[in-house]
């Protein structure tokens, strides 16, 4: 069996006996050439779930007499011309084609002049995709073979956009989908975000609002607290979750608000790198947002605006959200118990440094003034608000007073600064 799965969408009413067998027995060929089957019984179904999730979708299979309604009591002689005009409106909304073919028994009426007008359609393709018919009751191997099908879908599979960037991020989409670690939404995300990137002239539709990024965060933290891995104190009202709460619990640090830790001093879910890049990709793509148990996928408060001259940096946090994801599958892989993980909760109270305490104190230190989604800051230090117009600029720290607001956890000091020149 391959290692590498392609998904291909066979519609079929299977009416006979025989049908239901050969279903059976073709499957398991499928499989053993890396293909997952997703069928249907008519087009109506079948086309609602090509058109939600196009892209996963590698090929397509048609028998040549099916249902076109999903409440129609027979099949359609003139099935397979209405789904080749439907496909063809589908693929220009898309700008995208997908291979498609006929598997038949080859015994309608009007299964001749079906083909001829379906081989006007697929002519354009013929030479990339290849033949266009198959036969149920074809020897095995032969020309117009189940076999030599899967092998042909399988080649023209491997050229595909998303297929490439499957193959070539195996270890970050082994823990995205249905069944999987992390939800099939999060993985539909991470493709449109990763095809924009590398095949941008083909996805000129991808939308950046929607906040796909700081989804597919949620998506990783929703999955943790699946494990035990995140307490139910990172939720507030209506089981909204809160963000940066979560990500200072899988870094190892403090939560604000319940002062729980993951573990002892040095355990951690996120190592340093990790927890670092995932501060960044929620200041960047607004922590405000939320979503709760009943809309878990939907945000519809504040959406992420994206300039043209940001858009270099938004694909740099999708990049490393894909180290992100490989990391946190590699510590489930090691921490699956979710009893065991939920053990690991401690509590914490939290002391405030002195500010005469020149160990931790960090005046004299230099270090790059940064913004937030509450305003300015440098290392753990507060700033007035006038210094959010010097972000990216290097400072040191002259002076400190203590933070009596709510963001002592993780602000202890507001500081005075020297900017550089």
């Amino acid at each position: 069996m391959s290692e590498f799965r392609y998904k291909v969408l066979w519609v079929d009413d299977l009416s006979g006996t025989q049908d239901k067998i050969f279903a059976s027995g073709f499957e398991s060929v499928a499989d053993e050439y890396g293909i997952d089957i997703t069928m249907f019984t008519n087009w109506e179904e079948a086309e609602a779930d090509l058109r939600k999730d196009f892209k996963s979708y590698s090929a397509i299979i048609l028998d040549a007499n099916c249902k076109y309604g999903k409440n129609d009591n027979k099949t359609d002689e003139l099935f397979i011309p209405s789904v080749v005009s439907s496909l063809a409106r589908m693929f220009g909304e898309k700008r995208q084609a997908k291979p498609w073919y006929i598997l038949s028994a080859g015994t309608m009426s009007k299964f001749d002049d079906v083909i001829q007008i379906a081989e006007r359609e697929h002519a354009t393709h013929q030479e990339e995709w290849g033949n266009m018919v198959y036969l149920k009751d074809a020897i095995d191997n032969s020309i117009n073979s189940v076999d030599t099908m899967f092998k042909n879908i399988v080649k023209v599979a491997n050229t595909q956009n998303a297929n490439i960037i499957a193959f070539n991020f195996q270890d970050v989409f082994k823990y995205l989908g249905e069944g999987k670690l992390i939800c099939k939404e999060a993985r539909t995300i991470m493709m449109d975000m990763l095809c924009t990137f590398y095949y941008p002239a083909d996805n000129w539709q991808f939308k950046y609002d929607g906040n796909p990024l700081r989804k597919v965060m949620e998506y990783i933290f929703r999955a943790a607290y699946n494990y035990g891995l995140l307490p139910q104190e990172c939720f507030e009202r209506d089981n909204q979750l809160n963000l940066l709460e979560s990500n200072r619990y899988m870094s190892g640090l403090v939560t604000k608000h319940s002062e729980l830790r993951y573990g002892s001093d040095n355990d951690t879910i996120f190592p340093k790198s990790i927890g670092n890049i995932t501060l960044q990709i929620l200041n960047f793509t607004n922590t405000d947002s939320h979503t709760n148990e009943e809309h878990p996928y939907t945000i519809d408060d504040k959406d992420l605006e994206i300039s043209e001259n940001e858009k270099e940096l938004y694909f740099s946090y999708v990049l490393q959200l894909c180290h992100v994801i490989k990391s946190f599958g590699a510590f489930i892989d090691k921490h699956p118990d979710k009893e065991t993980n939920r053990k690991m909760k401690r509590a914490v109270s939290t002391a405030v440094p002195s500010i005469n305490d020149s160990v931790t104190s960090p005046v004299g230190q230099r270090s790059m003034i940064l913004v937030s989604e509450n305003g300015p800051y440098i290392l753990n230090c507060r700033l007035a608000p006038c210094f959010a117009k010097y972000e990216g600029k290097y400072a040191i720290i002259t002076e400190i007073n203590a933070n009596k607001g709510k963001d002592v956890a993780d602000f202890p000091y507001y500081a005075k600064i020297n900017i550089e020149n």
